[in-house]
């Protein structure tokens, strides 16, 4: 068929069933959508923390890096630069702190004390504003400057000053320069701060210390300058590439992006179900179109080659739709730096897209319309001309004995394979929820046909239900129209139900655990914004000072940091032996908590995160070897337990093993309990009276603690939060899209209708009753299976990511979205359902 044929008839096609094909089309955008913004989010990520670590390190190949917070001798500068392989070496002092605005806006930032050798040596010497390094200011980051809605920089007029809270200590600053992305490159979308290093030093009470040197090595001499490197750091520090953040948070981010891609990917099955079936709906009309094409003798192959032709049209028209959508979305309502990295990770704040989520996005959008499309093709073999003429129901019919019998079987074996994928390998929940999912579609003829027969009982014992009986008699003649709806309803249920409730139960572990936590002292002394508890106080008296107020019992000190082992950037946290270990329970797998604590409590033993004990194939019993400051010291690992919402995992020990190995007494949180006549309000306050403004410290009750970190959760599961919402929402359009495109292609039966004296009031009743049928066929069934996916996806967050997931409490959350959507969707449709029930009866006498 010629091209100038082949756009004539789909321009024909627009202009006859416009609204149909718009319909459809927008059911195929949403779907892209969904799968473009996800996938670009959780790419952003780590793209645009790749981007700000190579603006860091430059051309620097290798770095001496601490184990510990307070760092090493400075004065090891020298003996590396007289390497003979190193071109050029750079100190760096990293520190974590918060910055205060003067209009009370805060912000935790990641501040650099360096000199002007890592300028020279990552190439912006040239274009960093001179007072970036000034004595006794700070630059900003324009993404921090923004965030704390600071003014433009102009070094005319008179600086802004920030109040800077670090380790304890709070400090008035003036911002020396706003670092934009003409002077700093990437790290102008990094929640960063800049300072000459020896006052960074003196304000952290880390004089004369650094926490990594980042080195340059001659062409050819990377490998002997490691092997120099490692015997500088005598195994107490680490020598690696200068790029090792990266690779630590790509392990860190695993876990949550096995958990997002498991909702991601779950998301983009469902919605290019969606669109599959926004597609089938429009199947009667272009098998009347191809039956006539061949009443009039058209050849197979041109008709195959207008339907190919047509369906590339509508996908590709909307899948570019879908990824401009998509892209707002990711820069929008996706797009969010996980908070509770920051502590460990410098991270950038850039939306990244690439071109593999575009071809992924189009390519899988254009697919699902090509595949839906060539259903009507079934009509081209021999003997099939009339059968878009004399049926509408579709070449095959699902609902005849023997392809119930099929279904039934075929369901039942997609429901135990899943089962047996959910047992057997609890790593493929993606796999087993796709099985799912397709079980849940096959399984809606049945419930349909169930359904149907309960509805026509109803109709028979109740005659005045004169409405009913026409509504079952238009499902039946439709019944190609009528799957493609419940199916979309099915699938939709089945998604959000099972992605909203999974991630309920997820914060409901995690939300016992911090309670368990937090309620371990009644009051907290902790750095602002500090929910680990892993940057110390430069100053240890804080304690000594809580201890003497009105109403303290006891007084306990925390101990905490980061430790790079293998892969991943270990939470290590040290508990102080003279209160239980808490945090503990609930939270073991493999051992048991009070012989756990117990060893804790005499010394030599670790709990760790049972993810990473697999990795370094040790059990309960085993010795496992940490490469602490002080060396690699062998523990005893006493129980494997979640990772308490910390990615990478988790390390607990004593406070007594913890200050050996890091040769630091120095408190990271400070715990208070109270005598039983003490108000925790009243004592928090009394402390913070004491301490001054000049702590920088943040006085919490418990309770508000725990606030504190379960938002924090909260947080860095909102992607997740997200998918699950837009999920639900892009549910809602897609039916009513399709069930709106049904109402319009049944202008012409209606209008049969209205010329046999149907009114307009009934026939909106007629309407109603078919849409809701159809939903409640379609949303039990997705609703009923969502709950057995929510058990599958519970299983991977626990055994696979290592997530502290609660147990499965579905409560009313699938009557409540069974509800929402039901009623939203017919509440939507009831706008074209009032408009088709208006057609002219003089339409069916045209037809």
């Amino acid at each position: 068929m010629a091209t100038r044929a082949l756009f004539y008839f789909y321009i024909r096609r627009l202009r006859v069933h416009a609204m149909q094909e718009l319909l459809a089309g927008v059911g195929i955008a949403v779907a892209v959508a969904l799968v473009f913004a996800v996938t670009v989010a959780n790419s952003s990520v780590a793209n645009s923390a790749r981007d700000v670590v190579h603006a860091v390190i430059g051309p620097a190949d290798l770095q001496l890096h601490a184990r510990s917070p307070d760092g090493f001798d400075e004065h090891l500068l020298a003996r590396v630069e007289r390497l003979p392989g190193v071109l050029h070496a750079a100190p760096l002092l990293e520190q974590t702190a918060t910055v205060v605005a003067p209009n009370g806006r805060r912000a935790t930032v990641n501040i650099a004390g360096t000199n002007i050798s890592l300028a020279l040596l990552d190439g912006l010497a040239e274009s960093l504003p001179l007072g970036a390094l000034s004595p006794g200011g700070i630059g900003l980051s324009k993404t921090s400057a923004s965030e704390l809605g600071l003014p433009a920089f102009n070094p005319q007029k008179r600086r802004v000053e920030i109040l800077l809270k670090l380790r304890g200590r709070a400090t008035a600053m003036k911002v020396s320069a706003v670092l934009g992305h003409e002077t700093a490159g990437a790290l102008a979308q990094a929640r960063i701060a800049v300072m000459p290093l020896g006052r960074l030093q003196q304000l952290a009470g880390l004089k004369g210390h650094v926490t990594r040197i980042l080195v340059q090595s001659k062409p050819g001499a990377e490998t002997s300058v490691r092997g120099e490197l490692k015997a500088l750091a005598g195994g107490r520090l680490t020598v690696a590439r200068a790029d090792q953040d990266i690779s630590l948070l790509d392990a860190a981010l695993r876990p949550s992006n096995q958990a997002s891609a498991l909702f991601a990917g779950l998301s983009a099955l469902l919605g290019f179900l969606f669109a599959f079936n926004a597609v089938l709906l429009t199947v009667p009309e272009r098998r009347a179109a191809i039956a006539d094409l061949r009443l009039d003798g058209t050849s197979r192959a041109a008709i195959v080659q207008m339907i190919i032709f047509q369906a590339l049209c509508l996908g590709i028209g909307a899948s570019v739709v879908g990824v401009l959508l998509g892209d707002v979305l990711s820069s929008g309502v996706f797009h969010q730096t996980p908070g509770y990295l920051t502590k460990a990770f410098t991270l950038g704040t850039s939306t990244v897209v690439g071109v593999a989520p575009v071809l992924i996005a189009l390519g899988g959008g254009v697919l699902a319309t090509c595949l839906a499309s060539l259903f009507p093709l079934q009509d081209l073999r021999r003997g099939r001309a009339l059968d878009a003429v004399l049926s509408d129901s579709g070449p095959a019919s699902a609902t005849s004995i023997g392809a119930r019998r099929w279904l039934a079987v075929t369901t039942t074996g997609l429901f135990l394979l899943a089962t047996a994928l959910f047992v057997l390998m609890p790593s493929a929940a993606l796999v087993a929820c796709v099985v799912l999912a397709l079980g849940t579609m096959l399984a809606v003829p049945l419930v349909l046909a169930a359904v149907l027969a309960a509805a026509e009982g109803l109709a028979a014992r109740n005659e005045h239900l004169t409405a009913l009986p026409l509504a079952l008699s238009s499902l039946k003649a439709t019944s190609t129209r009528s799957l493609a709806l419940a199916a979309t309803g099915a699938v939709a249920l089945f998604g959000s139900v099972a992605l909203g409730s999974s991630r309920d139960d997820l914060l409901r572990g995690i939300d016992g655990y911090t309670g368990h936590y937090a309620g371990s002292a009644d009051v907290w002394l902790v750095n602002p914004g500090d929910n680990q508890a892993i940057n110390d106080f430069s100053r240890g008296e804080y304690a000594e000072r809580a201890s003497r107020i009105a109403g303290v019992a006891s007084v306990h000190t925390f101990q905490g940091s980061f430790l790079d082992f293998g892969s991943r950037r270990l939470w290590v946290i040290a508990w102080p032996p003279t209160i239980p270990a808490a945090l503990l329970n609930e939270q073991v797998i493999r051992g048991d908590r009070a012989s756990a604590f117990a060893s804790l409590r005499e010394g030599g033993a670790i709990t760790i995160s049972d993810q990473v004990a697999s990795e370094h194939h040790v059990a309960v019993g085993d010795m496992l070897s940490l490469p602490t400051p002080a060396g690699d010291i062998a523990y005893r690992v006493a129980a494997t337990t979640t990772n308490f919402g910390w990615t990478p995992g988790a390390v607990v020990m004593s406070t007594a093993d913890y200050s050996h190995a890091w040769s630091s007494n120095t408190p990271s949180a400070v715990g208070v309990d109270l005598t039983t006549s003490g108000s925790a309000e009243a004592v928090r306050r009394a402390i913070a009276r004491e301490l001054g403004p000049a702590s920088g410290l943040e006085v919490l009750t418990s309770t508000a603690r725990e606030a504190t970190i379960d938002r924090s959760a909260s947080e860095g599961l909102g992607q997740l939060g997200a998918i699950a919402t837009l999920l639900l929402i892009a549910a809602i359009l897609a039916m009513a899209a399709a069930l709106g495109s049904s109402i319009w292609q049944r202008r012409a039966s209606l209008a049969e209708l209205r010329l046999e004296g149907a009114s307009r009031r009934r026939l909106q009743l007629v309407l109603l009753l078919e849409s809701a049928v159809m939903l409640s066929a379609g949303c039990l069934t997705g609703a009923a299976v969502g709950v057995y996916g929510q058990l599958i996806i519970d299983a991977y967050l626990k055994h696979v990511t290592g997530f502290p997931v609660a147990g499965v409490a579905t409560g009313k959350r699938p009557i409540e979205i069974f509800a929402l959507v039901v009623i939203t969707v017919l509440a939507l449709v009831s706008i074209p359902g009032w408009s088709a029930s208006g057609v002219p009866a003089r339409l069916a006498l045209d037809e």
